[in-house]
């Protein structure tokens, strides 16, 4: 045999080793994954059910129903319906509705109004409302900021998709969801209920750890859900309710297979009753404990705005976009990037909670939600995270200023990372600086130039002016200047 054959049967044998490490690569993986997904369902729930001893009579079902979603005791919401419009909404319950000199609607808001007699969420009410005599909701927010129960909203076209992942999560990390088919038969709530009041804040940020894993499971799960919660705010907005939501259970649809609790195939519970006696309801110890990771340790301060909600938010998405949990599923696959005025990433080999984690680098909690939010204003339209890329069907599209953080989690998960430079090449610019730095600035702008990507942040009066026209001289391409300025007063 000769050398040159000898050689060629090794490279080929090599090669054969190579595609093999790559098969049994991702043979672990897959059997890790399920025996990770064999964990997590036979996984212990937290909290205890109420687990009512005798369902037979219609009080303790009542009492059960009060237990588990009044909100507010002193006040809540009924559903009409103008039959000559096709108008419908909610509105609090009054006894003095509609009479007349007393009661000023349309004109004055029920939340201004000098004569309110709101009637309470009692036994009576709800009663009415499993009969089908009337529609009534609860407003999720109780006058103290706490809250009983977190509800998200799910009525996409993929709500089935999307809920299941939402329960799947929270399953893992030990919370008992109930998922209840809405009025419309198009959607759903899905209900976590907690023993003891807790502050719609660390509730919603529960709901929020919650839907920061669901990305990894789900790529297509849009952030606007983060807006969907029940309460919507941390804090009861200054001369309001706070956002209702429709009870379930109500007869009408009921009867139809809709606002009624279903199992993971979404087929209705036989006994409504019985599976709401075992949910399990978390207690404030557990929902800290679920959180303590993700909560901040003390007081911050950062440039002049301190959250504590908003500050935890950030924190939830950060440390479930860390990189430290990667394993290698993308062993052997090459990945292009393409350096634009984006970063075009494409899709199709990568596993959703790699595309997850890639996403979590361009998404952040917007700080003016929170502004408005602490001082008790209404958030809506403002969305509570942002995410300032997009995701199309066979690609996602970045900022150019996370391309070190995206080709570090590629790397992380095995791929052999490439980038193909497609920026426009333009004529160079003819420009000089005839300024004269200081030692500070010559240091700064050093610094800046070793890299085509950065940000320069120094104090007022550093002189960062000077120094970016310094730059745009020493780099002679095109240069966008944006400059935020506020209008003169008139006068």
């Amino acid at each position: 045999m000769s050398h040159e054959t000898n050689l060629q049967e090794l490279e080929a044998r090599l090669l054969k080793l190579d595609s093999d490490r790559v098969v049994l690569i991702r043979e672990i993986q897959g059997l890790r994954e399920e025996v990770n997904r064999q964990a997590e369902s036979t996984r212990q729930l937290l909290g205890r059910p109420i687990g009512r001893l005798d369902l037979t009579s219609n009080q303790e079902k009542v009492t059960l129903f009060i237990d588990l979603f009044r909100a507010r005791k002193e006040i809540f919401p009924k559903r009409w319906e103008n039959t000559k419009t096709g108008k419908s909404g909610y509105a609090p319950v009054c006894g003095n509705e509609w009479v007349k000199d007393i009661c000023g609607k349309p004109k004055i808001k029920c939340a201004d109004c000098p004569n309110q007699k709101f009637l309470p969420l009692n036994e009576s009410a709800v009663e009415s409302h499993l009969r089908g005599n009337a529609v009534i909701g609860t407003y999720a927010i109780r006058s103290d900021d706490s809250c009983v129960f977190l509800a998200c909203d799910f009525d996409e076209t993929s709500w089935q998709l999307d809920v299941s992942t939402y329960r799947e999560t929270a399953r893992a990390l030990g919370i008992d969801v109930a998922v209840e088919r809405s009025r419309s038969g198009n959607g759903a709530h899905a209900w976590i209920f907690f023993e003891e009041p807790i502050s719609a804040k660390l509730a919603r940020s529960l709901g929020t750890l919650i839907l920061a894993k669901c990305s990894e499971r789900n790529l297509r799960l849009s952030l606007e859900s983060y807006d969907r919660f029940f309460p919507s705010q941390d804090f009861l907005p200054r001369g309001g309710f706070g956002n209702l939501i429709a009870l379930p259970l109500q007869k009408g649809p009921r009867d139809g297979g809709n606002s009624s609790f279903v199992d993971n195939h979404f087929e209705i519970y036989v006994d409504q009753w019985q599976h709401l006696n075992q949910v399990r309801r978390l207690s404030h110890s557990e929902v800290r404990q679920l959180l303590s990771e993700y909560l901040p340790k003390s007081p911050a301060f950062k440039d002049g705005f301190e959250d504590v909600a908003w500050l935890t938010d950030n924190s939830i998405l950060e440390k479930t976009s860390s990189q430290s949990s990667l394993e290698p599923k993308l062993a052997g696959e090459t990945i292009e990037i393409v350096f634009g005025s984006m970063l075009t990433v494409p899709l199709d080999k990568l596993p959703s909670r790699v595309v997850a984690k890639i996403k979590k680098t361009s998404s952040f909690a917007n700080p003016e939600f929170y502004k408005r939010q602490r001082m008790r204003m209404q958030t809506y339209p403002l969305s509570r995270f942002i995410f300032s890329g997009e995701i199309r069907p066979t690609e996602i599209i970045l900022p150019r200023g996370v391309l070190d953080e995206i080709t570090k989690i590629l790397t992380l998960a095995g791929a052999q990372v490439v980038i193909r430079d497609e920026r426009i090449g333009r004529k160079k610019l003819k420009a000089e600086f005839s300024g004269e730095l200081t030692a500070s600035q010559t240091e700064a702008v050093k610094k800046v130039r070793k890299s085509d990507i950065g940000i320069l942040m120094a104090p007022p009066g550093s002189g960062k002016t000077v120094m970016a026209c310094a730059l745009i001289a020493e780099r002679k391409v095109s240069t966008l200047v944006l400059v935020h300025l506020i209008p003169p007063p008139f006068g």
